[in-house]
This record gives structure tokens, sequence and C-alpha cells, in this order.
């Protein structure tokens, strides 16, 4: 008998923390590397809290110079004058990157916030198509990237860390500053993002 409701008891405290679990996260992140900036529109499934396989969308491009922010003159001359900046001048490229994503139990606990912190490492892959006037361009490249992050209830905060041999120059398009030195070389960036369990 007692170990028919040990096995009750165990089967019961097993479907609350499976009521409890979120599976899917969706959000966004933007960066910074060594060839300017980055953002995506990100989604994640987690059959279980420590594993899961993340999809994003997003580009990365060139920071255009401030002389180009400048918008007083296009407002002030005809409305076919020019354009905010002269986009041919900067290289940009569509990113589309699945990762696994790994992250560990909770480290240490914020109790004050409800919060929770954890490691995380997201290898993974860059698909891209090549910027406007490059020519074979890379296509498919690799990407690691790892930190931190900080859950408090549904929301996760993320700091962190990735390199790959992801370039913006790949296939040398024209650029701001004209044809790049080189196009293969690996691409450093820091990053934030936040997540939304659902």
């Amino acid at each position: 008998m007692a170990a028919l409701v040990l096995a009750v008891g165990i089967s019961a405290q097993s479907l609350r923390v499976d009521e409890s679990t979120y599976h899917w996260e969706s959000g966004a992140m933007f960066g910074f590397n060594n060839d300017g900036y980055e953002w995506d529109f990100r989604v994640a499934y987690f059959p279980i809290p420590y594993f899961g396989i993340r999809l994003s969308l997003g580009m990365a491009g060139e920071i255009p110079a401030l002389e180009d922010w400048d918008f007083g003159d296009y407002f002030d001359d005809d409305y076919y004058y020019d354009d905010y900046w002269d986009d041919d001048n900067y290289a940009a490229r569509l990113k589309f990157n699945p990762a696994f994503v790994f992250r560990t139990p909770s480290l240490f606990e914020w109790k004050a916030q409800g919060a929770s912190f954890h490691l995380f490492a997201e290898p993974g892959m860059v698909m891209a198509p090549r910027a406007s006037g490059a020519r074979g361009a890379k296509w498919l490249c690799w990407d690691m990237k790892a930190g931190i992050n900080m859950q408090i209830d549904r929301c996760v905060f993320t700091l962190g860390y990735g390199v790959s041999n992801f370039s913006l120059y790949s296939g040398y398009p024209f650029s701001e500053y004209g044809v790049p030195e080189k196009d293969n070389y690996i691409t450093h960036t820091g990053f934030i993002a936040m997540s939304y369990k659902f």
C-alpha cells in the first residue's frame, strides 16, 4: 500500500512539473561585431529544460557613417532627390541561423527577484545570401554562441558572445570603404537578447 501511495505521489509531482514547464520561447537579439551590427527574431523549442532547438532570421550589416545619419537635406529637397543614405555603399546580408541550445541547471538564484542564472552554448550554422555586388560569397558557415542568461518567471534575459566564419564581406561586395582587403575571417559578436516562454 505504501508503495502505491509513493508511486501516485511521484506521478502527481511529475505531472505538476510537466504542466509548469514551458517548451517554447520567442524573442529578439541585437549585437555588434567586427563588421558592424546584427539582429534577429528567434523561436526555440525545448523538449527538456536543458536542451532545445532554435531558429532565427535576421540581418547583419555595416553601420552607416555619422554624416549619413543627417536627414535634414533629405526633407528640405525634392522627394526623389536622394535616399537617407546610398544603400549601394553599405553591405548587408540576410541571415538564417538554426542552432542547438544547451543550458545548465541554475547556477545560483537571486531570490529577492525570483531569478535564476544559467550558462548556455548554442552551436549552429548560418545560411545567408550574398551581399549586393558580391561574387562567389560563402553562403553556409558555422556559428557558436555562449554566455549567461537570467530567467525571471517566463522572461529570459541573455548576455552573450559569438564567433563564426560568417563574414559580411564574403565575395568582396562594395562597401562604404570600397572593396574589402579580405573576405575570409572570423567574426566576433557581443550581443544581448530577450525571450519569452510560452
